[in-house]
């Protein structure tokens, strides 16, 4: 499955982290990537959610809002010249000052070079019961390619700003329809989103235009 193989590439992982993620062994994944051994359905569920960014995120702790905390990740970039593209709260932000934003999440590469630079300016993994307001995701190549430069910061693309929006409920809902009634270029064919948020959305809109 060399499709498999490009993905974990993609994303920066290791044979053994994969593997670790998807609760098999080391050995057994690389039978599979090389079409040596058919992974049950199970396994294969268990593969797509070690390869899902958002499935396998980074809890960490600033403990001064999202906005200083996306600040954090700018300047971290620019000091260690690291990769990085804000998507969720403070993207939307940005983009819209529709919310105010209440978590700063960031896809990143390589995840390990960047939780050792926050970790040198006091940033932590999040504890049981904390609020997190920083969060890291493993970057793809094409959100990486494909961010772009608004107001001093690297932000997703804004179809896959709305689309990692449309994955979580709340406050993100109303996120992704902001998004949607913003951006119609990020649209994308059969994406469901809440009626009521979007209702709710075109009226705010309306009543600031």
């Amino acid at each position: 499955m060399s499709d498999l193989s490009d993905r974990r590439r993609d994303l920066g992982l290791t044979q053994s982290e994969l593997a670790r993620a998807a609760g098999i062994s080391r050995t057994a994944l690389s039978l599979i990537e090389n079409g040596r051994l058919r992974p049950s359905p199970r396994t294969l569920g268990a593969l797509e959610r070690g390869l899902d960014p958002l499935a396998n995120p980074v809890f960490l702790r600033l403990g001064k809002g999202a906005l200083v905390a996306a600040d954090a990740i700018r300047a971290v970039a620019e000091e260690h010249d690291l990769d990085y593209a804000l998507t969720l709260d403070v993207a939307v932000w940005i983009l819209t000052r529709y919310q105010t934003p209440a978590t700063a999440w960031a896809y990143v590469r390589p995840l390990e070079g960047w939780r050792s630079a926050l970790r040198k300016r006091g940033i932590r993994r999040a504890g049981v019961g904390e609020r997190s307001d920083l969060v890291l995701l493993r970057a793809p190549d094409e959100v990486l390619r494909d961010a772009r430069t608004v107001e001093g910061f690297a932000l997703a693309s804004v179809r896959r700003l709305l689309l990692d929006c449309a994955r979580f409920r709340g406050r993100h809902t109303l996120d992704a329809a902001r998004v949607f009634v913003a951006f119609p270029e990020a649209r994308s064919p059969g994406l469901r989103l809440d009626p009521d948020a979007l209702l709710k959305v075109f009226e705010e809109v309306v009543a600031r235009t």
